[in-house]
């Protein structure tokens, strides 16, 4: 139905619709076929005159305003064909039904009462005394076919406006994201520390660290599923366990009833500390816990810490936010990406492999075949590389598969081959980090191991992750040639050195000692002291 209603809003081509087009062949075709049946020796010239206007009906006359009324004109004049006729041409009344159909497509419900209304009024008036003198079943069929075009033309409009409507919201829709993402575009190059949620989230425990004589800090966020996540830390590690909002810690009451709550925390030494909420609204999208050794937090000191997160919490959710949106944009590029590769120059390729597979037994000499085998196997390199690159393009982390399963993935569906070995150690905590933060980290563990498959030649690869969020540590050895002087036109470990500052990390490239080189990025918690208390009440 919706291929026969194709463009259905546009007015000025209603009357060449594929469903309009159909309505008029049909209903000529039946005209015809009823003429002789009902109209014996009655003249042809009624409907000869009515095919005429139906093919000027469905010519494609350029879109405009008058091309728009051809449905009320193509009534009118059905209309006045069959009154000027004698005696009653009733074979041709249902032709009434095309110009309703178009009219209410095109028009809508006044259009189908111009279409109807003056035909079936001028038909009415031309052959009443022939009617009344027959009887009233001439009148009742010439009403019947124009209460049924007018049903007919009334279902049209409900149907156009019901599309319309379908059409408006869809428009409406992409017109408020246009508008919201220019509103984005523009603000994002006017704030103070942009929409990285990195930075933000440092600047916030910078602020705090400022106003509050603090020993441990440590910023939770609260996803949209309600599963809680450290974002940063200063001091002493703060979050002993993972933070469930299905419990009665602190945690949940402060996240559920929006109200900063004390704690005290006991260990080696003891901690006074308080957690509060970020909130934006009547949701809460974090929470921040600070704690101290020495004394409880004043009043004055908690109104303080609140207005600076007041001030975070619109600024951070703005940073989580547009922190999803890259990253599904993002990883829908990599897969159009990975599937350009796929089905243009890899299978191009492929194809230039075949080519070369059927050249080789013609070949003139034993010189030229053993180049034709080389050329072979240039290309069948080259061709597993780019089936490597797509695979790199569309492995990635998501809300089901964390950085060390997909690095796993990633290793397992590598197979660099016999000669080389991969030694995998995978360290995790039931905590997450961000799926972006997890993204750029599988990123640089792709250059890596890709950097030391092509130019280190190692016998063996060593890949160690350790995440305990926020912290990380991603560390690639190999075995292989080491360091090699870099081409003027690589950019592999100025993108690695981009991913790591993204993400707040510290990228580290250097040789091995016993051979090879050795790439490291991680992010700190902040200092640890020798005897830390747990912030965990």
């Amino acid at each position: 139905m919706s291929s026969l209603l194709a463009a259905p809003l546009d007015t000025g081509r209603s009357h060449r619709l594929p469903i309009v087009l159909v309505a008029r062949a049909g209903v000529l075709v039946l005209c015809a076929a009823l003429t002789p049946l009902t109209s014996a020796g009655a003249s042809l010239r009624p409907l000869a005159e009515l095919v005429v206007i139906a093919v000027i009906a469905s010519v494609p006359w350029p879109a405009s305003r008058i091309t728009a009324l051809i449905p009320v004109v193509e009534g009118v004049l059905a209309g006045a064909i069959i009154a000027t006729a004698s005696p009653l041409p009733q074979p041709l009344l249902p032709y009434l039904i095309v110009p309703a159909l178009a009219a209410g497509l095109g028009i809508g419900f006044s259009g189908v009462m111009f279409a109807v209304v003056p035909a079936g009024t001028v038909i009415l008036a031309a052959h009443w005394q022939e009617a009344t003198a027959g009887g009233s079943a001439q009148l009742a069929l010439i009403g019947q076919w124009a209460i049924v075009a007018l049903a007919v033309g009334l279902i049209a409009s409900w149907a156009r406006r019901l599309l319309a409507t379908t059409v408006d919201a869809d428009i409406a829709r992409y017109t408020s994201a246009f508008r919201l993402l220019d509103q984005l575009r523009q603000v994002s190059r006017q704030l103070s520390v942009g929409l990285d949620t990195t930075t933000l989230a440092e600047s916030l425990l910078d602020e705090i660290a400022d106003h509050l004589a603090a020993d441990a800090i440590a910023l939770l966020v609260v996803t949209d599923e309600q599963v809680v996540r450290p974002m940063g830390e200063r001091g002493q590690p703060a979050i002993e366990a993972p933070v469930d909002l299905d419990d009665d810690s602190i945690w949940t009451r402060v996240h559920r009833s929006g109200e900063p709550e004390a704690f005290t925390a006991s260990g080696d030494t003891t901690l006074a500390g308080i957690v509060l909420p970020l909130r934006t609204g009547d949701r809460t999208i974090g929470l921040l816990s600070v704690a101290r050794l020495t004394y409880d937090f004043a009043p004055q000191e908690i109104e303080e810490a609140l207005a600076i997160c007041r001030s975070y919490a619109v600024r951070l959710e703005a940073a989580l936010l547009f922190a999803d949106i890259r990253f599904s944009a993002t990883a829908e590029e990599r897969r159009r990406l990975a599937r350009d590769i796929h089905d243009g120059v890899a299978q191009e390729l492929a194809s230039l492999g075949y080519s070369i597979d059927s050249l080789i037994p013609s070949a003139q000499d034993d010189t030229s075949a053993a180049g034709l085998r080389e050329l072979r196997a240039e290309v069948t390199r080259i061709i597993t590389e780019l089936r490597l690159s797509i695979f790199d393009l569309r492995s990635e982390v998501s809300m089901g598969t964390s950085l060390n399963v997909a690095l796993s993935e990633y290793v397992h569906a590598l197979g660099v081959g016999p000669d080389v070995e991969i030694h995998l150690v995978l360290q995790e905590s039931p905590q997450r980090l961000g799926i972006d933060t997890e993204a750029e980290l599988l990123r640089i563990a792709q250059e890596a191991l890709t950097n030391a498959r092509r130019h280190g030649k190692p016998r063996n690869i060593w890949v160690n992750s350790r995440i305990q969020p926020p912290a990380f540590e991603l560390l690639a050895e190999d075995d292989g040639r080491g360091l090699q002087e870099g081409r003027a036109d690589s950019y592999g470990l100025k993108i690695m050195r981009e991913r790591a500052e993204r993400i707040g990390g510290d990228l580290t490239v250097q040789a091995r000692a016993a051979g090879g080189t050795t790439v490291r990025v991680a992010r700190s918690s902040g200092a640890v002291n020798d005897n830390p208390a747990k912030l965990t009440p």
